[in-house]
C-alpha cells in the first residue's frame, strides 16, 4: 500500500514539474515573439477580434486594387479630356486669327490643315482606352466610340465600382455630352468633329459667314469640355476621400490587433522572471520529496 502511495507521489510530482515547465515555456515564447496571442485558448473573445481585423485588412487590399483601377481610368478620362480641351483652344484662336480681314485665302489654306490635324486628333482622343476598354464608350466600351466622321456610337451608360464596404463609385464619363455639341435649334446635336471639319471648310475656301458661325459652336464645345472636366474632378474627389477613409481604418485595425496581439516587454519579462523561480523552487522541492530513505520506502 505504502509502494503505491509513494508511485502516485511521484506521478503527482512529475506532473507538477510538467505544468511549471510548460507555463515557463509559454512565458518564454511570449517574451521572445512578442505575441501574447499565440491560440484561441489563451483569449477567446480578442482571438475572435483579431480574425475579423484580419478579414477586414483582407478586404481593404482588394478594395485597393479597385480604387487603384478607378483612379487610372479615371486619370485617362482627364488626360483625354485636356487633349480635346487644348485642341478646342487651338481651333479657336486660329479662328479669331483668321476672322481677321488681314490675311488672304492663302493663307486660311495653309492654317486648314492644322486644323483638319486637331479634328483627327479629337477623333483619337474620344477612342482612347485604360485596360483594353474605351473611357467614353459608357456601358458600350468594348468598341470604338467615335467613328472617323465624328458620329457618337457609345452610350449614355455610368459604370459603378464597388470602393469600400457598402458603397460604390462611378468612375466614367459616357462622351456624348462632350463629342456631340447642340445646335441652336433645339433638341439637335452635331459631332464636335464636324464643328472642326466645318473650320477646316470655311479656311479652306475662305468662307468667312461659315467661319464666323464655326466660332460660336467651337465656344459651346469648350463649355461642354470644362463641365465634364468638372465632374470627372468631383468623381476623381470622391475616391481619394474613399482611399484616405480606408487608409484610416487600416491604421485603426492594425493597431488593435497589435494591441489584443502584442506582449507588454516589462510584463513578459517579469512574467519570465516568476514562471522561472517557479521552475527553481518546484524543482527543488520535488528533488527532497523524491529522495525518500530505504526505511521510509519500507514503511
Amino acid at each position: 500500500m505504502t509502494r503505491v502511495s509513494e508511485r502516485l507521489r511521484f506521478a503527482s510530482t512529475d506532473n507538477r514539474i510538467a505544468g511549471v515547465r510548460s507555463t515557463a515555456d509559454e512565458m518564454q515564447e511570449t517574451a521572445i515573439s512578442g505575441r501574447r496571442l499565440r491560440k484561441m485558448s489563451t483569449d477567446p473573445v480578442s482571438a475572435v477580434r483579431v480574425l475579423r481585423n484580419r478579414n477586414k485588412l483582407e478586404n481593404i487590399q482588394q478594395f485597393r486594387r479597385t480604387l487603384d483601377y478607378a483612379r487610372g481610368y479615371l486619370g485617362k478620362t482627364e488626360d483625354s479630356l485636356r487633349g480635346v480641351t487644348d485642341a478646342l483652344v487651338r481651333a479657336k484662336e486660329l479662328s479669331v486669327q483668321q476672322a481677321n480681314g488681314t490675311w488672304d485665302a492663302q493663307t486660311r489654306q495653309i492654317v486648314a490643315e492644322e486644323v483638319r490635324n486637331l479634328a483627327d486628333q479629337v477623333v483619337q482622343l474620344g477612342n482612347s482606352t485604360y485596360a483594353d476598354k474605351y473611357v467614353f464608350g459608357g456601358f458600350r466600351n468594348g468598341l470604338p466610340p467615335i467613328s472617323p466622321d465624328g458620329t457618337y456610337s457609345g452610350d449614355d451608360g455610368v459604370i459603378f465600382v464597388q470602393v469600400d464596404e457598402d458603397g460604390f463609385r462611378p468612375i466614367n464619363l459616357p462622351g456624348r455630352e462632350i463629342f456631340e455639341v447642340q445646335e441652336p435649334r433645339e433638341g439637335e446635336k452635331r459631332p464636335l468633329v464636324r464643328v472642326l471639319r466645318d473650320l477646316h471648310q470655311a479656311l479652306n475656301e475662305n468662307d468667312i459667314d461659315l467661319l464666323h458661325s464655326t466660332m460660336t459652336r467651337i465656344d459651346e464645345a469648350t463649355n461642354d469640355v470644362v463641365k465634364s472636366t468638372a465632374l470627372l474632378g468631383a468623381r476623381q474627389a470622391a475616391i481619394e476621400d474613399v482611399a484616405s477613409r480606408m487608409d484610416t481604418s487600416e491604421v485603426r485595425f492594425l493597431a488593435d490587433n497589435n494591441t489584443l496581439e502584442g506582449a507588454d516587454p516589462v510584463a513578459s519579462a517579469m512574467d519570465l522572471k516568476r514562471a522561472e523561480g517557479a521552475m527553481q523552487f518546484t524543482l527543488k522541492s520535488s528533488a527532497d520529496i523524491m529522495q525518500p530513505t530505504l526505511l521510509n520506502f519500507l514503511k
